[in-house]
């Protein structure tokens, strides 16, 4: 797993790449939990994440937990069919602001 983070619009950007399951999520969720420090916006682009497990959507959850604690916002795009399938399954499409691209979701948390 592979996270690099940039600043467009006011929002920070964390764009990842790779598998996010048990062996990366450790080390993905300290990389973002740190990403999300200081930022009141963070848009988690997964446009080149091939695989999310149980794990993996531990992560996005406790970064949401994270951020509503800080008063932030969160947003995730660009997911590939197959991980968005994993999030319609899970239940995870009601609790995060999915957009199918970088622009809407940082058109989304400018707002």
């Amino acid at each position: 797993m592979e996270i690099s983070f940039s600043e467009q619009d006011g929002v920070t950007v964390a764009a990842l790449s790779g598998r996010l399951d048990s062996a990366t999520s450790g080390e993905a969720q300290q990389a973002l939990a740190s990403g999300l420090d200081g930022c009141g916006r963070l848009l988690l682009d997964l446009e080149k994440v091939a695989y999310v497990s149980s794990a993996g959507l531990r992560v996005f959850l406790m970064l949401a937990k994270q951020s509503r604690a800080a008063g932030g916002r969160l947003a995730l795009c660009s997911l590939a069919p197959e991980v968005k399938e994993v999030f319609d399954i899970s239940g995870f499409t009601a609790l995060f602001m999915l957009l199918p691209d970088r622009v809407s979701g940082l058109n989304a948390l400018s707002d």
